[in-house]
């Protein structure tokens, strides 16, 4: 037997409901909490997982980058290899710019050394030229003089010289042309002598 009066016996029931309520909010509070901070890990951990494949996959195609051109590189050389190993005429190119080297005078600036190979009447032949510029054309006339006096240096002869003015300074620019024949036997010089030193 209850003798509360009707109107308190209402509001405890209400406030046990609204108690009931409150709880329920928060717990579905405290569970969405728990949802989003879920989330929230699980997403920076999918972001970082993200970046490392990024950076791997960056890696991977510098790599396939790297790998292309050391193939290019490696086709290049075993074409020039190839090229060399079936050419016909090999000579010691270092040993002619060596020779070539020791007779320049001092006082001689070579801007150009070409050397080609021609066919002539007796096979093949090295068709050589020499530019440059010297102080004078009795220097120049010395280096052609020394070429025709050198085995194997043959037809040599100036093509032009003019005069010219190198920073502030008269100077003759020149060209000499020269022939090396392929057919003959002929030594050069394997040493480059430099201000008395070999």
């Amino acid at each position: 037997m209850n003798l509360l009066p009707e109107q308190y016996v209402e509001r405890s029931k209400n406030k046990a409901r609204s108690n009931r309520v409150s709880i329920a909010i928060i717990m579905t509070l405290c569970a969405v909490a728990a949802v989003a901070t879920h989330s929230r890990i699980l997403m920076n951990s999918s972001v970082e997982h993200l970046a490392i494949s990024q950076s791997r996959a960056n890696s991977a195609l510098e790599l396939e980058v790297d790998a292309t051109s050391l193939e290019l590189k490696k086709a290049r050389l075993e074409t020039f290899i190839n090229r060399y190993n079936n050419e016909k005429t090999v000579f010691a190119m270092g040993d002619i710019v060596a020779t070539i080297t020791n007779m320049l005078p001092d006082s001689f600036t070579l801007e150009d050394i070409s050397l080609d190979i021609v066919q002539t009447e007796k096979g093949e032949a090295i068709s050589g030229r020499l530019a440059g510029f010297a102080a004078t054309d009795e220097t120049i006339a010395s280096l052609v003089s020394a070429l025709q006096s050198q085995d194997p240096f043959a037809f040599v002869s100036m093509d032009y010289s003019k005069s010219r003015t190198i920073r502030g300074q008269r100077a003759r620019e020149f060209r000499v042309s020269f022939l090396i024949d392929l057919e003959s036997d002929w030594e050069v010089s394997r040493l480059v002598v430099v201000g008395g030193v070999e």
